[in-house]
This record gives structure tokens, C-alpha cells and sequence, in this order.
């Protein structure tokens, strides 16, 4: 199945709510089981699913307290303050469904709400939480850096753990950005704090639910985003993918005879194959040295973006 992202009233962030999967969650630090995500800081980003087998990465009840999702099933969690750590940061990162263009104003929501657990862990809110776009990728090897950065940000302190919150604003982009990360880009001493914690948690942070991600050209579509599962508009595949699963060869046909480029993820986010301008009609590489995975494969051509999953034996 391919999900396009093609302009107007078009969200341009991949698995916008997280519902779509690799593996149920088992555990904390598993963001690269939501397809498309993956762990952009050297902290760790937690992923939460109803699916999940473990009642500490569940939904609506898990480690960090109770909270149904936005909408679906699923969200991610982040901490944007550790006060006994210095400036250190969780952050969660994907690859646009489609590179922005400069000059054109953008449109970015996402529904926040913070999680308070009095006895073990959260205990603060802050301000800052936001998004920032990148032309490169970020890992927990390579982590996005923390300096007082972003395109957008919330100034104010968000502190209700009953609603979703929502953060909304717009930039110009002034690069072509192929990524997305959400999280506080702002060190300790430009970062205001709360504390609400009634108890004495054994861990003391600030820590967040984010569900309901957007990046639009369309403003009314990107303030009001509700992630409903339906596609957007209808999907025009002119690429054909096989076999599924793979074994040595992935085939490639391309059945609009247009040029396109290529990129090949693992589950994790690991980048495996990348190739521009490809003009072939029937296009063969070789994956034989590849572990048995999930392969996360994105072909762009003629400005719309087709993200296919294939298992890799």
C-alpha cells in the first residue's frame, strides 16, 4: 500500500498519529515501532500503542499515567526537562512525505498533553515544546543538537494533563527540508518550569504525550487536523514492488516513465539505499547483504511521494 502527500489539504508528515506499525510496543524506547519514526536525540522517546502486550507502553494506561489518545490508538512520549541532567532533551524525528519548497509558507499542529505520575517519574511542565526541519537526518549516534533553535515553538507552559493541547503555528521555508522533529530545542536557562508533582517521584522530569502531527500549505486543514485513517485524496501508484517478501533482488517497474528517486529505510530508521534520477522502466537492486527486516522503501517522481513496506527473508 503507498500513502501520497501531493499540496493543498495535504498532511505532509508520515504516520501523522502513530498508528500505523512495525511491532506492537514492548517496552520503553521502541519510537521506531511507529513506521516513519525514529529516535532523533540520544535520550529515549517512548512509543505507546493499545496493541501493546505491556500494560507500562499500553494507551490510555501506561508508566507515565492515563491518557487516551487524540485519536486512534496510539501516541509518543517525550521529555523536554530532566532538572537533575543538564539540557538534556527527548526528541522524535521522520523524512516529509515530500521536501518543502522555499518560499512557501507552512502550516504546523500538534495535539500535547502532559502526563503527571506523582509516585514514580513526572513531575514538571515547561514551555518550548516544538518543531524544527532539517535537510539531515538525526540518530542516537548523531543526535540533533540543542541550541535554542526552532520554527516554531509554544512559549507558554503547557500544564493540563486532562485535555490535548493543541500548538499551532507557520514559518517560510528558506530551505528545501526533507525533515521533521518534534521536541524542546531550548537549553535549561531558556526553558521555563512548573512544578506540579504532588508527591515525591522517585524521577524528576517533565514529560509529554504528542499525537496528531501536520505539516500543511493550507491553514484551516493543518488548525483543525484530526487524524481519521482515511486518505486524504486518491492514491495514484505508478510503481509496481515485488516480490513481498523479498529475498535477494527487490524488482522495481515503473509504469509512468518518469525519472524518480529512491530511498530505502530499515525499521529503525537506518538509511540502506538511496538513488536519484533513476530513468529505467525495471529497476533491479540487490539486497542480498540486507538482515531480515522491514524495509521502509520511498520512491518520489513528478512531486508525489509512494512509501511501500516489504519484508526482507
Amino acid at each position: 500500500m503507498g500513502v501520497s502527500a501531493l499540496g493543498w489539504g495535504q498532511n505532509l508528515v508520515p504516520n501523522p498519529s502513530f498508528e500505523d506499525t512495525v511491532n506492537c510496543p514492548t517496552g520503553d524506547n521502541q519510537v521506531h515501532n511507529a513506521i516513519g519514526w525514529s529516535n532523533f536525540s540520544n535520550q529515549s522517546p517512548d512509543y505507546f500503542n493499545s496493541c501493546s502486550p505491556e500494560a507500562d507502553v499500553s494507551v490510555p494506561n501506561n508508566w507515565a499515567g492515563f491518557q487516551s489518545a487524540s485519536s486512534g490508538n496510539a501516541y509518543c512520549g517525550m521529555s523536554t526537562y530532566f532538572p537533575n541532567t543538564p539540557n538534556e532533551r527527548e526528541i522524535i524525528g521522520a523524512i516529509l512525505t515530500n521536501t518543502l519548497t522555499i518560499g512557501t509558507k507552512y502550516y504546523f499542529s500538534m495535539k500535547v498533553n502532559l502526563s503527571i505520575n506523582n509516585v514514580s517519574s513526572t513531575s514538571y511542565a515547561t514551555n518550548k515544546l516544538g518543531v524544527r526541519f532539517s535537510t539531515t537526518s538525526f540518530s542516537t549516534s548523531n543526535p540533533i543538537s540543542i541550541n535554542n533553535n526552532a520554527h516554531i515553538t509554544e512559549t507558554a507552559i503547557i500544564s493540563d494533563t486532562a485535555n490535548w493541547t493543541t500548538i499551532f503555528g507557520s514559518f517560510i521555508a528558506d530551505s528545501s527540508y526533507q525533515f521533521i522533529s518534534i521536541g524542546n530545542f531550548y537549553d535549561d536557562s531558556n526553558t521555563d518550569t512548573l512544578k506540579v508533582a504532588t508527591g515525591t517521584p522517585t524521577f524528576k522530569f517533565a514529560y509529554y504525550y504528542v499525537d496528531d502531527i501536520c505539516v500543511s500549505s493550507d491553514s484551516m486543514y493543518t488548525a483543525n487536523f484530526l487524524y481519521t485513517g482515511i486518505e486524504d485524496s486518491p492514491q495514484i501508484d505508478f510503481f509496481n514492488l515485488y516480490p513481498n517478501p523479498l529475498i535477494n533482488q527487490l524488482n522495481i517497474k515503473n509504469n509512468s516513465n518518469a525519472p524518480y528517486d529512491i530511498i530505502i529505510h530499515n525499521a529503525i530508521g537506518q538509511l540502506l539505499y538511496q538513488e536519484k534520477d533513476i530513468i529505467t522502466n525495471h529497476k533491479q537492486i540487490d539486497i542480498s547483504t540486507y538482515s531480515k527486516c522491514l524495509l521502509l522503501v520511498s520512491i518520489k517522481s513528478n512531486h508525489q511521494i509512494t512509501n511501500y513496506k516489504l519484508i526482507k527473508h
